[in-house]
């Protein structure tokens, strides 16, 4: 499959003939108190998923923390498929694990929680900025879509990794940081039914790994610029989805409420406001915030 073709072209409507819904059953096993599980998140989305943020800027703010993932931290260790940049082995978590080797994601925030709290997490992401839920990983029909199929064959060769390894990974609950391409396109009310689909989906399609309970954490676009169209529309759906799913939660990122954080664009450069993406230290609560849903 050339998947970075595909990814780099402008999205297409695909046919739909008949109906294209697949099962969507989801039945968590129980845990075996003899067995030592091996905690697995998901990262997974578009640009802020992959990180478009500067993680130069860090030192300034935080050194220790800038020396930390500089170097790495071999508490949570990732495999990654982002933009086209494949990792297949587990490595320390670091900066330059975003889009390119500049920047980070939300990966960054989120070890910081699960390195505070367990001995050993290992995070898989899977993402690819500008890219739209309705075209092109699942149809509002139901259908699923190229790079969804792409995505999930890699999260479950990751999985059966650390098995063949004699790990018994349990995969514990995703980040979810998509939601700004779809805004542009005529499908923002629709997002609804074709998240809802996504999540069905992935709770189906990676079942074998689901023990009592998966967590599905999904964040709000950003509201105060002018960047997206609507976004209170795809943000919406968004709440709708988490309140009709068990452990299912949203972070609403606008700061217009007591339980909103409040993140900021990345103006960290010369060159200009960056109206699609977070700067590092919105990034860093993002991924912080996440963090600590995942672990509800």
């Amino acid at each position: 499959m050339k998947l970075q073709k595909l990814l780099l072209t402008i999205p297409v409507i695909f046919t739909l003939i008949g109906c294209s819904k697949e099962p969507t059953d989801y039945q968590p096993k129980e845990l075996d108190p003899n067995v030592t599980y091996q905690n697995v998140y998901l990262i997974m989305g578009q640009s802020n998923a992959s990180g478009v943020s500067p993680f130069s800027y860090v030192e300034s703010y935080d050194p220790a923390l800038y020396q930390k993932y500089m170097q790495g931290n071999d508490k949570v260790l990732i495999t990654y498929d982002v933009d086209g940049r494949v990792e297949n082995n587990y490595v320390p978590t670091k900066f330059g694990q975003g889009c390119n080797e500049e920047f980070f994601g939300p990966e960054i925030g989120i070890a910081e929680v699960l390195s505070e709290k367990q001995d050993l997490s290992y995070v898989i992401k899977a993402s690819y900025g500008g890219t739209c839920l309705m075209t092109q990983y699942v149809s509002e029909t139901g259908k699923k879509l190229e790079l969804y199929n792409h995505y999930i064959e890699f999260i479950r060769n990751q999985l059966t990794k650390l098995e063949s390894e004699g790990k018994s990974p349990r995969l514990r609950g995703m980040f979810w940081m998509q939601g700004e391409s779809d805004s542009f396109l005529n499908y923002k009310n629709k997002y609804y039914v074709a998240e809802q689909y996504f999540l069905d989906y992935i709770r189906h399609d990676l079942n074998d790994w689901i023990y009592e309970y998966f967590n599905f954490v999904d964040a709000y676009i950003f509201t105060r610029g002018i960047c997206w169209v609507d976004p209170e529309i795809i943000n919406a759906c968004k709440d709708r989805v988490c309140n009709n799913n068990d452990h299912s939660y949203c972070i609403k990122t606008n700061g217009g409420d007591e339980s909103a954080i409040k993140l900021f664009l990345k103006c960290e450069t010369d060159e200009g406001d960056d109206l699609a993406h977070y700067d590092s230290k919105s990034m860093i609560l993002l991924g912080k915030t996440a963090g600590e849903y995942l672990m509800k």
